[in-house]
């Protein structure tokens, strides 16, 4: 049976949803800058962004409008959406699989003089810096042979960081750049292509806070962080970190550091979120580097069935030098290693795709844990490739 052609974005919709919601909330709150230089590029043409919360989805919408773009978005978002999303412009994928199927309908899209939008970090900053990005992201931009629009924002991870539940309003700025011409289309070099890439979406928005003494006010300001600083930098004991109000505690051997309004931490071995996280990923990956290595915790878990999760019981996660096994329902998912570059994950979960399901792994204890098993993964993988 012939596959359907993706649904276009309605811009009845996308103009109503800006009106009644967009301006709102990005340009009072968030106070979105920096869009302009979209009225000066004429679709089609391919997008790609950073990607730190939901005001760069919405700064994108109003500042390419009334062009209307087809956004790529993972189906494990697709399910907390009502149908109607759909006529937003949405080209759902099964993250960190190949789909070729996905490239014809953004072909299809682009065939219509329509934009397409490309998240290439695969799920949002974790410290306000970027994820890993592939080349494969190159690679599609040098095949469908278009202009490639890159898009840097700055602020939009300090305006709603993915562990917290809040949102402050901040600054958050759009650096938007035609990264390849038309004039250089279908002639620049995979390799080229992703240099510009890396280069246009780099970022780090504790430094832009400092930089531009942006003040962040809130008596919650650190209530969540401890999800992505598991590790105690002077005792070294995981998941043991406390968050309330400003402060972090080890409750091992007591440590404690507060946050300032510009985001600095004071009184530990670190003044950033990114630098403790960055030696958090130093220390995985000396554990993944020995042959011995294995970690194990305890998941629930669930199976993406029609636009719900399904409960499929408790499960156990190991990763080890061979790779991620997913015990549960008297099955094992079994990941070779290399498979996942890096994880889709949350402060509560961490989500697997095999290619016939989506499933996601609750934890049931250790706060950090889905934190310390995406950074495994990731160094992981970056070791294998490193020995090819």
């Amino acid at each position: 049976m012939t596959k359907k052609h993706p649904k276009l974005a309605s811009k009845f919709m996308i103009g109503a949803a800006i009106n009644l919601y967009g301006k709102t909330k990005f340009v009072k709150k968030a106070q979105l800058s920096g869009g302009d230089a979209f009225k000066r590029l004429k679709p089609p043409y391919v997008v790609v962004a950073n990607h730190a919360g939901f005001a760069d989805v919405g700064g994108l919408i109003m500042s390419m409008y009334p062009n209307c773009a087809s956004f790529v978005i993972s189906v494990t978002q697709m399910v907390q959406w009502p149908s109607g999303i759909k006529y937003m412009g949405i080209l759902p994928k099964k993250q960190f699989t190949v789909d070729t199927s996905l490239i014809r309908d953004i072909q299809y899209v682009l065939s219509k003089g329509r934009p397409v939008v490309i998240y290439p970090e695969a799920k949002l900053s974790v410290v306000g810096t970027p994820n890993p990005i592939k080349p494969a992201i190159a690679k599609l931009v040098r095949l469908l042979k278009v202009p490639l629009v890159t898009v840097r924002f700055n602020g939009n991870y300090l305006y709603s960081p993915r562990w917290t539940k809040s949102t402050h309003k901040v600054p958050v700025r759009m650096d938007v750049k035609l990264a390849v011409s038309p004039e250089e289309v279908g002639k620049l070099s995979v390799e080229e292509i992703h240099r510009r890439i890396l280069d246009d979406l780099a970022c780090d928005d504790y430094a832009y806070q400092l930089e531009n003494n942006i003040h962040i006010e809130d008596p919650h300001l650190v209530e969540g962080l401890e999800n992505i600083l598991y590790k105690c930098p002077c005792c070294g004991e995981e998941f043991a970190i406390t968050a309330h109000g400003n402060e972090l505690k080890c409750g091992k051997c007591g440590m404690s550091v507060t946050q300032n309004s510009l985001g600095q931490l004071v009184g530990g071995k670190f003044d950033k979120v990114v630098d403790w996280y960055n030696w958090q990923a130093q220390c995985v990956q000396q554990e993944v580097s020995a042959p011995d290595y294995r970690y194990q915790g305890n998941f629930r878990a669930e199976k993406l069935v029609g636009k719900k999760y399904a409960d499929m019981g408790d499960a156990t996660i190991v990763h080890d030098a061979n790779g991620i096994t997913a015990t549960f329902a008297d099955q094992n998912v079994h990941y070779k290693a290399g498979t996942f570059y890096t994880l889709s994950f949350n402060n509560d979960y961490v989500y697997l795709p095999t290619a016939d399901a989506v499933y996601r792994f609750r934890r049931q204890n250790c706060v950090g844990c889905t934190t310390k098993l995406n950074l495994a993964v990731e160094r992981q993988t970056a070791l294998l490739e490193a020995n090819k």
